[in-house]
């Protein structure tokens, strides 16, 4: 069986071969100094790289491995230390990424590589320019002869839909981290773990925003812009098809202060679109007016507003019948409640996060604390919906890719 190696960039590789180069590779630690000192080295690059710069969601990679927030992270990982643990590499992580967001890759070998293990990341064979990009440029930093043995740890691969190509790396791999949603999460599991193995798994998910109504009504027009360039980060990248996209927008307040805000916050959302040059593609636009007229059918969809071309409002005038059904491309769902309560009772484990603007600390800790973990793992600033970070899903995600090795004595 042959695979294709993008990083290190080998071509075409003989499976068995790539596996037992891995199998053999030197052992890494958690935080390992020669790690961070390349992952900084790659977060300065793309934060200096002209190409990222028309591609926001490649700054925002580029921040997470900034140096600051490497050491920060450190720091973290020093703190939690206990007398009686050793925290050792997992292993071999086997990891698969989504196809519809372009930069998960990279964050899901990230944590892990810092944890120190080795790593194989099955890359879609319809990669985009932007996964091109990001393996060049890190093919290009592993060649340092200072980096040998992170190069030797890992492999980012190519390779179609061959669930004996898959079967073969699970054999060897200690943990598996798959990402994609239900269908790719039940395909993957199909090809078993060793015994001591484990799957992270991160299925079909489902975001919402939360706005309140009276401070949006209370900004100066030079805030409300920003609040809208905040909001069309959420809602545009990836074409609203990442699990954190917010998909509708729940108003706290009287509607009749949303009448008063609404309008001026969604113009103002479609403003920066226009001025950022989005422009839907067909497929997708007609694909949102299906949805729309099906769901105005079916209720409880009461009324609809387009701002521009990019951006479709749909009004809901209660959420219970509210489907999970989303088209992505510029779709919200809109409705109105009194506090941030009304979500008691249709939160579902589905729900992954909140983006707020304008609630107190206390309100958001007050939800997370009613719902008991039936649903909503995130609650984050508008803007930061699709910031992935170490806590996601409702994991730690580096505490899930070490181990815990207990010494008494």
């Amino acid at each position: 069986m042959k695979v294709v190696c993008r990083v290190p960039d080998r071509g075409e590789v003989e499976l068995a071969e790539l596996l037992r180069g891995l199998v053999a590779a030197p052992p890494g630690q958690p935080y390992a100094d020669d790690v961070v000192e390349l992952c900084q080295q790659f977060g300065a690059r793309l934060m200096a790289d002209p190409v990222a710069r028309v591609h926001p969601e490649l700054m925002t990679l580029g921040f997470f491995m900034r140096k600051a927030e490497l050491a920060r992270g450190k720091r973290e990982h020093e703190a939690a230390a206990r007398q009686d643990l050793v925290q050792v590499p997992a292993g071999l992580v086997f990891h698969v990424p989504p196809a519809n967001v372009d930069t998960i890759f990279m964050y899901s070998w990230l944590l892990s590589v810092l944890a120190g293990n080795t790593n194989v990341v099955r890359l879609s064979s319809r990669s985009a320019p932007v996964v091109d990009h990001l393996c060049a440029l890190l093919d290009e930093l592993l060649a340092a002869p200072r980096h040998a043995d992170a190069r030797a740890r890992v492999a980012m691969i190519q390779y179609g839909h061959d669930d004996a190509i898959t079967a073969a790396i699970s054999a060897h791999a200690a943990i598996r981290v798959i990402w994609g949603g239900d269908a790719t999460v039940a395909t993957i599991r199909r090809a078993p773990l060793p015994p001591y193995g484990r799957d992270l798994t991160f299925a079909d998910r489902w975001s919402l925003m939360a706005l309140d109504a009276a401070t949006v009504a209370a900004l100066a027009p030079a805030e409300l812009v920003a609040l809208a360039e905040q909001l069309f980060n959420d809602i545009f990248w990836f074409d609203q098809a990442a699990c954190s996209s917010p998909r509708l927008c729940l108003w706290i307040g009287t509607g009749a202060l949303v009448a008063t805000v609404r309008d001026r916050l969604w113009s103002a959302v479609a403003d920066v679109a226009t001025a950022r040059g989005l422009r839907p593609e067909v497929a997708l636009r007609m694909a949102r007016e299906l949805f729309v007229h099906q769901a105005v059918l079916d209720g409880p969809v009461v009324g609809r507003t387009d701002y521009g071309a990019a951006l479709t409002v749909a009004r809901v005038d209660r959420l219970d019948g509210l489907s999970r059904a989303h088209p992505g491309g510029g779709l919200l769902f809109e409705a109105i409640a009194p506090s941030l309560a009304s979500l008691d009772r249709w939160v579902t484990r589905r729900d992954q996060t909140l983006t707020h603007f304008g609630f107190a600390r206390h309100e958001l800790i007050e939800l997370a604390q009613r719902l008991a973990g039936r649903g909503i793992d995130r609650l984050v600033p508008v803007g930061q919906a699709l910031h992935l970070a170490r806590f996601w899903d409702g994991y730690d995600l580096l505490a899930q890719l070490v181990r815990n090795v207990h010494v008494v004595g």
